[in-house]
């Protein structure tokens, strides 16, 4: 059988609103940049068919409708996917179609979301969801045709131990006989293995060795636990205690006979037998009576529900943005006492500075070039000392006074642009504040929107109950409970005068059937003896025997790991013949020297799920695909998504739907 798809139509299905492809049964490449639909297309394909998208999931786990620039679903639309088909020379058309179901509810004017309904087509025919199933079951089954059409379903989707039951059903088991018949080493199997698989022997040779081991190490202790519950029979006759036993029996046949008597037939169970079965029936009308009342308000109380879980996140947010509000004028605050600190300090400086410039020093002093002592002129090298010293104290004051005025202008212009940098925080800062108190103001309206809508909702849910009456003052519940009520009557007239009589009857047969209890005991101490008398031997004869198997079981378990090596490579190189390029692990030897079942691809000895590039990958899943399609003897159209990767795809007789990323805005599709 060959599948082609000749063309899909889709409507209003994930990001795309309305496209067509039409392959027209041939292998083509479609091209597009990310985020554009390549793969949507291979999603709307399974969906159409199976319900699933292209990672195996159902439409209840993914986002099918399309959604608004806010994440949103939009509503009132219907999803459509319209596959035509060409099976085996013949067009066959297949829709599945979801539109949105919406309701009015008693007391509003606004319609109601309240689920979807499917619509299922074959041949423009509308088809219930089984008739629809039930054709691509007959057709080819979705677990085949995933098999088929996805080249990572097999090797990466499907568990490993499917992967191996499909690979073994292809090339057929490998017998025991096949595997006993290659090895001669292998012919004492040939008894051992009739009526179970190896599989099944070795498991149970090794449980058995396991339990063996067990029981060598276990017998002394073993026996002498049974030397200590021997139980003691010191001052006990059998014969005695028999003859007690039958006593006490007999008393207690006598005392319930008299009970009989008492009760003088079975009337009074009858009658309890009715108030049972009356109390059962009033019990199932009151769960249906509610049940029904229940129903009324269920839709408005999920409702009211999911409105409130909206006005609690809306409350958590509005706290959010209130704290936020705080920690912004807080930040105002410190922002601008810094600014106050910042220009009192610049005005410091500013004042620091002119009193700095303004500073001079004193011109010099004539008088210094006489004599205090005598009022006479210094000789002329001491008056040019003099002078000259002057000059230094006047040349180091200037340095000083000039070095003092650098100092004070570079932290003024330090001053000043910390002013500016604070300036503009305080712009970004009010702004940000601005934009806080909109945000509480837009969550407190919808908050009050909320609170609005929740109490009228209340209100409908308060008045339908209201109106509901409760069960017991329902014609029918009162009904029931004047029917109990008599048959009680009748049960309390018939008992009261032999009550007594019966309760003491009962106290002595509680008695008398205590003391049997312990008879009985007694008796069974002698019983307990014999037998674990009996056990002790049994359990000194049983070591030499369990020591003498566990040898052969030692034999039989190497002979078994013998025969699954064996069988091993016979069934990993009938499987790999399959196969141009693929060879699959079928097995992997632990430390302890045995082997694990595994089921993994590879190439050149690179383990797919570890040791190969996107490419490989994709022709090792065409590879399989191919044996795959021989062997069912079913074509279908093959989807390769991230295609762009692939130099050079293998050869593969079906139609291929290749997905590349490019440059291209919209989808845009080629002959390959």
């Amino acid at each position: 059988m060959q599948i082609k798809l000749l063309k899909m139509t889709i409507r209003n299905f994930k990001g795309i609103q309305a496209y067509e492809l039409t392959p027209e049964g041939e292998t083509v490449n479609v091209q597009g940049d990310n985020g554009t639909g390549k793969t949507t297309l291979y999603d709307a394909f399974l969906w159409a068919l199976f319900g699933k998208n292209s990672t195996d999931q159902s439409d209840s786990k993914f986002d099918w409708k399309p959604l608004d620039s806010q994440g949103n679903e939009l509503h009132h639309l219907e999803t459509e996917v319209e596959l035509l088909l060409d099976v085996d020379g013949q067009e066959k058309k297949l829709s599945r179609m979801i539109a949105e179901k919406w309701t009015k509810k008693r007391g509003s004017i606004e319609d109601t979301f309240s689920g979807h309904s499917t619509t299922f087509k074959i041949d423009d025919l509308s088809v219930k969801k089984k008739e629809y199933t039930d054709y691509l079951d007959d057709l080819i089954g979705e677990e085949r045709f995933k098999l088929l059409t996805n080249v990572n379903y097999f090797p990466e989707v499907l568990d490993w131990k499917k992967r191996r039951e499909v690979l073994i059903e292809m090339v057929g088991d490998i017998t025991d006989a096949d595997v006993i018949a290659s090895n001669n080493d292998l012919k004492p199997l040939t008894e051992l293995l009739k009526g179970k698989s190896a599989d099944e022997l070795m498991k149970l040779t090794k449980q058995q060795m396991k339990q063996a081991n067990a029981d060598i190490k276990a017998l002394p202790s073993r026996i002498d636990e049974v030397d200590r519950s021997l139980p003691d029979l010191t001052g006990l006759d059998r014969k005695q205690l028999h003859a007690d036993e039958a006593a006490k029996e007999n008393l207690i046949t006598r005392y319930q006979e008299d009970i009989s008597n008492i009760k003088n037939g079975d009337g009074q169970n009858k009658l309890k037998n009715e108030l049972a079965n009356k109390q059962l029936e009033y019990r199932e009308a009151l769960a249906d009576y509610n049940d029904k009342q229940k129903e009324e308000v269920s839709g408005f109380e999920e409702m009211l529900q999911a409105k409130q879980s909206e006005r609690n996140e809306l409350t958590n947010k509005l706290s959010t943005a209130k704290n936020k509000l705080t920690e912004n004028e807080f930040e105002i605050k410190n922002n601008n006492s810094q600014i106050e600190t910042l220009v009192y300090e610049k005005d410091q400086l500013s004042k620091q500075f002119f009193e700095v410039r303004d500073k001079t020093m004193a011109s010099f002093d004539e008088h210094r070039t006489t004599c205090k002592m005598c009022g006479q002129e210094l000789p002329a090298d001491q008056i040019e000392e003099i002078k000259a010293n002057y000059q230094k104290e006047v040349e180091a004051f200037n340095q000083d006074k000039a070095a003092k005025l650098e100092d004070i202008q570079v932290r003024g212009k330090e001053k000043a642009e910390q002013i500016k940098e604070c300036e503009a925080k305080a712009e970004i800062i009010e702004q940000q504040k601005s934009d806080i108190i909109s945000e509480i103001k837009k969550l407190t309206e919808a908050i009050s929107e909320l609170d609005k809508s929740n109490a009228d909702i209340q209100a409908e849910i308060k008045a339908i109950k209201d109106d509901q009456t409760p069960f017991e003052d329902t014609e029918h519940g009162k009904q029931l409970t004047k029917e109990g009520q008599k048959i009680q009557v009748k049960i309390a007239a018939g008992s009261e005068a032999y009550e007594e009589d019966i309760k003491l009857l009962n106290e002595k047969i509680d008695i008398a059937k205590a003391e049997l209890v312990i008879i009985n005991d007694n008796l069974y101490k002698f019983t307990a003896y014999a037998n674990q008398s009996k056990r002790k031997q049994e359990l000194i004869d049983s070591e030499k025997e369990i020591s003498a198997h566990y040898g052969q079981l030692e034999t039989q378990l190497y002979l078994l790991e013998e025969f699954t090596r064996t069988k091993v490579n016979l069934l990993t190189d009938a499987i790999n013949d399959k196969f141009k390029f693929v060879k699959f692990k079928l097995f992997e030897e632990n430390i302890n020297g045995g082997l694990e079942e595994v089921c993994e691809p590879t190439v050149d000895g690179n383990n797919y799920s570890t040791g190969l590039n996107n490419a490989a990958r994709i022709n090792a899943g065409l590879d399989i695909i191919n044996t795959l399609m021989d062997y069912y003897q079913t074509k279908v159209p093959v989807f390769i998504d991230n295609a762009e990767g692939v130099n050079e795809l293998i050869d593969i007789d079906t139609q291929l739907i290749t997905l590349s990323v490019s440059n291209h805005k919209n989808l845009n599709v080629s002959a390959l």
